[in-house]
């Protein structure tokens, strides 16, 4: 069954239609962990009253997949439900896959495919073709951290052993992702990767060279502004790079130093010029704010984000 969609939701950009959700940060920091289905029940309650058309739903990790995922009979009731209010699943985040698919061990990638064929499973049942998962840094690197909140610190130190090698790395990385992209295919469905700040893949060009080498159109990334925009991107640039395979945006702000993940228009990302690139490619799918961190008040924060948005992709 298709989403219905309400008209509050829809946001014109220029002849495509963009439909604007949440991200899943809102029920972690609501329940302070790894949110059930009843929690991401909620979420999508909240997102529904608060005029968003979509919600992701996500499983942080592995124990979190098995324990509050294995019903897909209730998911499939939990996505019927929500249709049924003009709310969508957008996608589902697996969390858990990232540090598994850039593993050095053969069984722990292995066991990366197989957590995202029960991945593809889940949303299938939540009516959504895509997953995602998140970029990682190499296993074998030392990596420093200035705790600030979240993930989203910066390192201050990264140290590569004499041991690590480059090139074989990346061309383990490409096969396994590779490999994960035709399962995707093979489903019918998408597989994304977002991009972030420090990792193996951290740019556009990184971004490209992946999905080239892995040879998959199944395989496409989250567009995440926060990310690119404190790797030191210029977002129209990115967004022309990556033109086609931009699976999902989420929209995020940040003072251009930490990967902070504030509300739209709470930072210095440059949102006329980075929409209107994405007008210009054709985007059309999901724009998630995703507002992330510590606030005393992260509703009134994801709403701000909601009303600084809106009148600027319609335009």
């Amino acid at each position: 069954m298709p989403a219905k969609f309400s008209s509050g939701s829809q946001i014109n950009l220029g002849r495509q239609l963009v439909h604007l959700g949440v991200t899943v940060a809102y029920a972690r920091t609501h329940f302070q962990g790894e949110p059930d289905l009843a929690q991401h029940d909620a979420l999508a309650d909240w997102a529904a009253r608060s005029g968003f058309a979509g919600i992701e739903v996500a499983a942080f990790s592995q124990e979190h997949l098995a324990l509050d995922f294995a019903d897909l009979e209730a998911l499939r009731r939990f996505a019927a439900r929500w249709r049924e209010r003009g709310l969508a699943v957008s996608a589902f985040e697996a969390g858990f896959l990232r540090h598994l698919v850039i593993s050095d061990d053969p069984l722990v990638r292995r066991r990366a495919t197989e957590g995202l064929k029960r991945s593809l499973e889940v949303a299938q049942a939540l009516g959504t073709d895509l997953v995602y998962f998140h970029s990682a840094p190499h296993p074998s690197w030392t990596v420093e951290v200035r705790r600030l909140y979240d993930d989203f610190s910066p390192p201050v130190n990264v140290e590569i052993p004499p041991t690590f090698g480059w090139d074989h790395a990346w061309a383990q990385y490409v096969d396994t992702v590779g490999g994960m992209a035709e399962v995707a295919a093979q489903a019918g469905m998408r597989l994304a990767m977002e991009v972030r700040p420090y990792e193996m893949v951290s740019t556009a060009d990184g971004a490209r060279r992946l999905m080239d080498a892995a040879g998959s159109s199944a395989l496409g990334v989250v567009f995440d502004t926060a990310h690119f925009f404190v790797q030191k991107e210029i977002l129209p640039v990115a967004i022309e790079k990556l033109a086609g395979r931009i699976f999902l945006v989420h929209l995020a702000d940040n003072d251009g130093v930490f990967d902070y993940h504030w509300a739209p228009g709470r930072g210095q990302v440059p949102w006329e010029s980075a929409l209107r690139a994405l007008r210009k490619i054709g985007y059309q799918g999901f724009a998630n704010i995703d507002v992330a961190g510590t606030y005393d008040d992260i509703d009134g924060e994801i709403c701000f984000g909601r009303d600084f948005i809106r009148p600027r992709m319609s335009t």
